[in-house]
């Protein structure tokens, strides 16, 4: 009898174990958007790539037929809150939200050289719109230009570097690539404002800026060890004086994580405000940015 009862409590304490139990990091697949997001996966990159994978896609169709899959292969999915947290919303998704990776990259950029007050934006139903038009009446510039909506940050670009507006919506490593493009050609353009500030001023937030691109998770025990390591990245190694962001990029490749160079990611860094929060650290911030995109916030909707 007592050798049953051993038995017992050792089959007991190895399924206990089992359902507590971490993947390694290097058996994660992670699917995400290129940009800021993938940057700040630049710790884990090459540790997961090792026997697992990182998927690095522009656009998000991808995201969202992945997100919708009740046998999707990748355990975590890197996606615009909005777009995830709609989908949880109406029940279309067995992925959970498991915390905030980037908190806003958008700034306006002023061509000195024309004076006509147009404004050249981008992402008139995503993110940046939403963002543009929830701040532009608390900065005159943004409140009294002349606002015309392109398909995506290059098509901006193109239009600010042709001396076509004299205001522009970009998000970073974009909109440095972009002043240091005009520099060579003896054009001078500047930042004269952070979105992500004007957001903090307007809202209240305690993050400077709001969630954007965000980790969906289909169990977040599962990957408990990639999150740890995506945090202690991303606010603690990334931010120390003498990171290595450009070294490992260049290492990897620039065009992996859709980035211009390895010294603009590094450079642009701080203005990606990448780092990590788990989500239900930062509720109140999750509940702001959802109603603005008339998103009822549910705590269901937060992996446990």
């Amino acid at each position: 009898m007592k050798k049953i009862l051993s038995i017992i409590v050792m089959m007991s304490m190895f399924l206990v174990g089992c359902s507590t139990s971490s993947k390694k990091t290097e058996e994660v697949k992670i699917l995400t958007p290129n940009g800021a997001p993938a940057l700040s996966l630049l710790g884990v990159y090459e540790e997961v790539m090792k026997k697992g994978s990182i998927r690095i896609v522009e656009g998000s169709d991808l995201l969202s037929s992945e997100l919708i899959k009740s046998d999707s292969e990748y355990d975590v999915i890197v996606a615009p809150i909005n777009l995830g947290c709609q989908l949880l919303a109406k029940g279309k998704t067995e992925y959970k939200l498991a915390g905030v990776l980037t908190w806003g990259n958008l700034y306006l950029i002023q061509n000195e050289a024309v004076n006509n007050n147009e404004l050249a934006a981008f992402g008139e139903q995503a993110v940046p719109g939403k963002i543009f038009n929830l701040v532009k009446d608390s900065n005159d510039i943004m409140k009294n230009a002349k606002t015309t909506y392109y398909n995506a940050v290059s098509d901006v670009q193109a239009q600010v570097l042709a001396g076509k507006c004299e205001y522009a919506l970009m998000a970073e490593p974009a909109a440095t690539a972009t002043i240091a493009k005009a520099k060579q050609n003896g054009k001078t353009l500047k930042i004269v404002a952070s979105l992500q500030d004007l957001y903090q001023k307007q809202s209240g937030s305690k993050q400077t800026g709001y969630p954007q691109a965000a980790l969906f998770v289909k169990n977040k025990a599962d990957v408990k060890e990639l999150l740890s390591q995506i945090d202690t990245f991303t606010n603690t190694d990334a931010v120390k004086e003498n990171n290595q962001i450009e070294e490992l990029v260049e290492k990897i490749g620039a065009e992996t994580f859709g980035v211009p160079s390895a010294a603009i990611a590094s450079k642009t860094w701080n203005n990606q405000n990448i780092h990590y929060q788990d989500a239900s650290s930062v509720k109140e911030d999750v509940q702001s940015i959802l109603k603005a995109f008339q998103i009822d916030y549910s705590d269901d909707m937060l992996a446990n």
